[in-house]
């Protein structure tokens, strides 16, 4: 009879150690606890001790955040959302952020091959701003992860027409800012919109933001073309005045 006590007590962690499990800095635990998306924690003298729920909800909201989810939309999710379903949330959240809306698969390529390819061109400098762009990534072992091998490609066939790599990485990193932001508007605004109702379903959420991939791509892909020419017939008005 008294082993679920003993179980409880088995959960209880002091905040440094709920840090140290989810990986949320204690600073940030104290801030969601303030700002009501953590219950406080229950107290034994001065001493606040956290269990389950807490290290379920800090999952949940990591991967909420790391979407660009704001605090008052994960404030609703947990007003309306039972516990239950905080786990198929985290599942939602986590097809997000993995590859729900990737459509290629990242290739591995040796920094030297890299190096060869581009002529000497690619230098670390070069490198590290096209990884913060988010369009490569700097594997631990020092293989190079490109994450759009397409996009790549791009970049090589630019090259080719004989633009300096620095100047196609640039073109990139531009194209790279707006089209997060695009992406960041998209999601908050259909996850406001998912988060509007009574009731959250899970698997009912994960379905609207699959079907959202296609339309977001397809409206980029509609949009550009008209966009891009009537910037290229701006800029021919412009030189010929």
């Amino acid at each position: 009879m008294n082993t679920p006590a003993v179980t409880d007590a088995l959960q209880e962690l002091s905040v440094e150690e709920l840090a140290a499990r989810t990986g949320v800095t204690v600073r940030n635990i104290r801030a969601y606890t303030t700002a009501g998306l953590l219950p406080p924690p229950r107290l034994r003298g001065r001493l606040g001790l956290y269990g389950d729920e807490h290290v379920q909800r800090l999952a949940l909201i990591r991967e909420l955040r790391d979407q660009g989810f704001g605090i008052e939309a994960i404030r609703r999710i947990f007003g309306r959302a039972p516990a239950s379903a905080w786990r198929d949330l985290v599942a939602v959240a986590r097809s997000v952020s993995g590859s729900l809306f990737a459509e290629e698969e990242p290739v591995v390529v040796s920094a030297d091959a890299l190096a060869a390819k581009w002529k000497g061109q690619m230098t670390p400098a070069l490198l590290a701003r096209a990884t913060r762009a988010g369009l490569m990534r700097e594997l631990p072992d020092g293989q190079v992860q490109m994450l759009s091998p397409a996009l790549g490609q791009v970049a090589e066939q630019l090259a080719a027409l004989g633009l300096p790599l620095e100047e196609a990485i640039s073109m990139q990193e531009t194209m790279a800012r707006t089209l997060r932001t695009v992406a960041r508007h998209w999601l908050r605004t259909l996850a406001d919109s998912l988060l509007s109702g009574d009731a959250i379903d899970a698997q009912r959420t994960a379905q609207l933001l699959e079907q959202a991939r296609g339309l977001a791509t397809g409206a980029v892909q509609a949009a550009f073309p008209v966009i891009l020419q009537q910037e290229l017939d701006a800029l021919l008005r412009r030189k010929a005045t």
